[in-house]
């Protein structure tokens, strides 16, 4: 019989306690748009405030054609998407947000960030 290493146990504990943390997503139906392009300024402007309510003036947003992104936005470290897509004629916004972390869950910030963009 052989005995485990206390570095392989403490890095095997430590592998174990990182895989215990929950992921949680919060998803919303936004109000529909007139145009892909109102969704993304709105997107982008709804991510800023949001952001800026918690104390982050500057955050980490990206763009892509019919998605945005907003990285780590406080206070829940959320990772959040809104995207824009074009059915029929009419633009149909949604938002992910995405946290880490036990009791983490992300559903207040999706609702808030909901509330900021259906008021643009």
């Amino acid at each position: 019989m052989t005995r485990a290493t206390p570095g392989l146990a403490i890095a095997a504990a430590g592998l174990f306690a990182g895989a215990a943390l929950a992921d949680s997503f919060s998803n919303i139906d936004l109000m529909s748009v007139e145009s892909p392009e109102i969704c993304m300024s709105q997107a982008m402007q709804a991510l800023e405030i949001l952001a800026g309510e918690n104390g982050a003036n500057t955050p980490d947003l990206t763009q892509g054609r019919w998605s945005t992104f907003g990285w780590d936005i406080p206070p829940r470290a959320a990772d959040i998407s809104i995207i824009c897509p074009e059915i029929n004629g009419t633009v149909y916004p949604f938002a992910t947000a995405h946290t880490q972390g036990d009791d983490n869950s992300p559903g207040d910030v999706i609702e808030r960030l909901a509330e900021i963009f259906n008021k643009l």
